[in-house]
């Protein structure tokens, strides 16, 4: 049996996937309590809904990120600071967005 390791980009992108798993998951329960319920007369306002709506938006963040900041790199550093603004932009509205 072989000894492989792995390389940092393989880690990398096993978290992205796995970032891109929960925030499937949690926008589709998301979508799912804030459409339906509410018409069902169940109210889905609360802290525990806020939260999951926060690690919703952390989480998609952490998978868009390392693409984004890779197409940037890329093209410039006109790009990068356009990238810095938007993550910090996102950032911010994810958390003023829970309160």
């Amino acid at each position: 049996m072989s000894n492989r390791q792995r390389t940092e980009g393989q880690a990398r992108r096993d978290f992205i996937k796995i970032c891109c798993f929960v925030t499937l998951l949690l926008a589709a329960v998301l979508i799912f309590v804030d459409n339906l319920l509410p018409l069902i007369k169940v109210d889905v306002s609360g802290m525990l809904f806020d939260i999951l709506r926060l690690i919703k938006d952390i989480a998609l963040l952490l998978g868009i990120v390392f693409g984004a900041y890779s197409f940037a790199r890329a093209h410039g550093k006109t790009w990068v600071i356009i990238f810095w603004i938007a993550v910090a932009l996102y950032v911010a509205s994810a958390i003023l967005g829970l309160f």
